[in-house]
């Protein structure tokens, strides 16, 4: 059968083949995509659904940084609008400062929480401190809490003027007669954001400490070596990748961070790159242009180090010291200085998690609108729950629960479907290409939250697509921003399905959809649990991206937590932190009972 003059080679099962003429490597891969069948067409959507989601708004948002005109303008696409006046503005107009403060502010919360953080991880794994499983659970109660509600906390508690703690201090030292702590500054910054990061850095070193073997710190100590020796020169080395890595992990949420730079630098005058984002988009009128220019920047330097985060972390196997053998890291120890490191470590969990809830829960049953009062058995008598009854009546609120429920909701299932399809294809086919699938999934994990909300939205202005103004925007920012969660668990949970039972389904005469989804799903049932879950209590609480998309009435929770600290309400924040927490942690409890039901570990 010819064709436009070429020859078409009729397949095994009688359908037409590619042409014999298509050149070199090219036409080789054609070919192969056209025999893997309906795998091939699947691999083909799935890139470009992520490329879509992932790829096109970032070229538009680079695109924004070389435009003279606004996203949504008629002539924004067009080659007469590019300019490098805006990267010429950005260079002259504040940049020392802002490159300056945010230079600092990262490397502060860098040192400081990875100091505590692995602090808190060589008690948990390598000590015999008590409470152990207690420092481990506080910790990853912290990571579930919206990191604008410690951040509002620290105000409250540190604020130079009405600060609880300052009150305190003047009142119980006598020769203290101004404030002593002032939350509006860099180290004010770096104090609240580090114990926001100080959850990771543990989960981190603490799974490096956890899978090291003690066997040769032992033979060290046995040798003669002290203490000290041993761990300058056996455990520093061994785990030194994952401190580089949780370094550089630490160094980009510093970059990236939100809610501290804008809700305590913005106050107290102290500009980072984020707050130049934030600012020159949401300003009126706004410098789409100015903004994208420093997003671009941020882009830049995160890509680079996660670039940087793989080199490190890819020859990881010279370093492995797990063999065959089972073992168990035997922890130190430390007589009486147990005490001293489990002291030590409820100081730390107090600042992290205890002060900040303490003040919230304080705060919601505060008089509304009212100076809080010192932590005083005087103070119970002012008790109200007017914040709570406002929470209720308030239509943002209320309509932001609705719409965070919708969107978590939505935003889980359309991830986990998405995604258990892209684990398959990149895990368990031949699909050439299908690396590049893996790493368009694991993409979004470069990109700072705040540049893929700026990233969105102007996208979706400039894009003839009926979405902007609406929840669905929301939706498709919140699938964007949490396909490497899932991916993840998924990838993960695929590699233990045998192959040998998709192939005996095949060999029976059933198709590729019908074994996919009769015999892998039942089995990826934990992981996709697990996916979903995580993903709705991800999306439930996320602001940093949503505050850039989100329009009047279609606010979600953290928006909304958002706009009430700004209307000056911090005992009505309080009363819906407290609430919103409630929520999260029933959310969290399910996935843990679901997961332990299941078994999933991780």
């Amino acid at each position: 059968m010819a064709l436009s003059g070429e020859l078409i080679e009729p397949t095994a099962s009688g359908a037409l083949g590619l042409p014999h003429s298509t050149p070199g490597r090219v036409g080789r891969l054609a070919r192969r995509l056209y025999r893997a069948g309906p795998a091939a067409w699947i691999f083909l959507a799935a890139s470009l659904v992520l490329a879509y989601q992932v790829l096109v708004p970032l070229v538009t948002m680079i695109w924004t940084s070389f435009s003279s005109s606004q996203p949504g303008a008629e002539d924004f696409f067009s080659a007469s609008s590019l300019t490098t006046s805006n990267y010429t503005r950005a260079f002259s107009a504040g940049f020392a400062r802002a490159a300056g403060n945010t230079v600092v502010f990262t490397a502060g919360v860098t040192v400081v929480s990875a100091i505590l953080g692995g602090f808190l991880a060589w008690v948990v794994v390598r000590t015999n401190t008590p409470l152990r499983r207690l420092i481990t659970g506080l910790c990853l109660i912290r990571l579930l809490i919206p990191g604008v509600l410690p951040t509002v906390a620290w105000i409250g508690l540190a604020n130079p003027s009405t600060g609880v703690l300052n009150r305190w201090l003047q009142d119980w030292i006598p020769w203290v007669h101004g404030p002593v702590l002032n939350v509006y500054s860099l180290p004010g910054m770096i104090w609240v954001e580090s114990l926001d990061a100080l959850p990771l850095t543990f989960l981190l070193l603490s799974a490096a400490l956890r899978s090291m073997d003690p066997s040769m710190e032992e033979a060290s100590l046995i040798s003669g070596a002290g203490r000290l020796r041993t761990a300058l020169h056996i455990t520093f080395p061994v785990i030194l990748p994952a401190i580089l890595g949780t370094l550089i992990l630490t160094v980009i949420r510093g970059f990236e961070t939100f809610e501290v730079p804008v809700l305590i630098g913005l106050p107290g005058h102290i500009i980072t790159f984020v707050v130049e984002v934030y600012t020159n988009t949401t300003g009126v009128p706004s410098d789409t242009g100015l903004a994208s220019v420093y997003a671009v920047l941020v882009l830049a330097f995160c890509v680079c180090l996660i670039w940087l985060y793989n080199r490190f972390t890819r020859n990881t196997a010279m370093f492995t010291t797990v063999s065959g053998k089972a073992f168990r890291p035997r922890p130190a120890n430390l007589g009486r200085g147990r005490w001293v490191t489990l002291a030590a470590s409820l100081l730390i969990l107090v600042f992290s998690i205890g002060l900040p809830l303490l003040m919230l829960l304080w705060a919601s049953f505060s008089p509304p609108f009212r100076p809080i009062q010192p932590f005083t058995a005087s103070g119970l008598s002012h008790f109200t729950l007017a914040n709570y009854a406002g929470v209720f009546r308030n239509d943002t609120t209320v309509r932001a629960f609705v719409h965070s429920t919708f969107l978590a909701a939505g935003a889980a299932v359309i991830v986990v479907l998405l995604i258990s399809i892209v684990a398959w294809v990149t895990v368990k086919t031949k699909i050439p290409g299908r690396k590049l699938l893996d790493h368009l999934a694991f993409a979004p994990i470069a990109i700072p939250s705040v540049l893929m909300g700026v990233s969105f939205l102007w996208f979706y202005l400039s894009l003839p697509v009926p979405v902007y103004g609406t929840l669905w925007i929301l939706l498709l920012l919140y699938v964007a921003r949490f396909t490497p969660v899932a991916m993840r668990v998924m990838s993960a949970s695929m590699t233990q399905i045998d192959d040998e039972l998709i192939e005996a389904s095949m060999m029976t005469g059933s198709s590729w959809w019908r074994a996919f989804r009769t015999v892998a799903l039942p089995l990826l049932k934990p992981g996709l649990l697990a996916s979903a879950l995580y993903v709705g209590v991800l999306a439930f609480r996320e602001l940093s991206a949503s505050v850039f998309v989100y329009t009047g009435g279609n606010e979600v929770v953290g928006v909304a937590m958002f706009s009430i600290w700004g209307d000056g309400s911090f005992t009505g924040l309080a009363a819906f932190g407290i609430l919103v927490l409630l929520v999260v942690g029933v959310l969290s409890l399910v996935a843990a009972i679901v997961s332990s039901r299941f078994g999933v570990r991780k």
